[in-house]
């Protein structure tokens, strides 16, 4: 195994992780999604190991986003129909900002 495979948790998976020390897994490919994961994953950032935890982001708001991220993959080129991703009004303001920040 090489030192990328060991750093990362749980093969391709990344660990995001709240403000409040909520932890995610989430599909490289789809963190890979957001400007700001992929520079943090492979550039200066790289000792992290495969894990990110944003001071900044509540759990509600991190698992939105992760939402999302998953949503493009799968919506992204797609024939199907593709569904309305729902936000609640309450927190459009603070998924907005956490959008920009990521890059996403």
């Amino acid at each position: 195994m090489d030192n990328a495979e060991e750093r990362e948790p749980r093969g391709g998976m990344v660990k995001l992780i709240s403000k409040e020390g909520h932890e995610f897994y989430v599909d490289r490919k789809c963190a890979m999604l957001s400007g700001t994961i992929r520079a943090m994953l492979s550039g200066q950032f790289v000792e992290s190991g495969g894990e990110i935890t944003f001071k900044e982001l509540s759990t509600p708001i991190l698992e939105r986003v992760i939402q999302y991220l998953y949503y493009k993959v799968r919506y992204t080129n797609s024939d199907e129909k593709i569904p309305e991703f729902d936000i609640n009004p309450e927190l459009v303001m603070d998924l907005f900002m956490a959008a920009n920040f990521l890059e996403c």
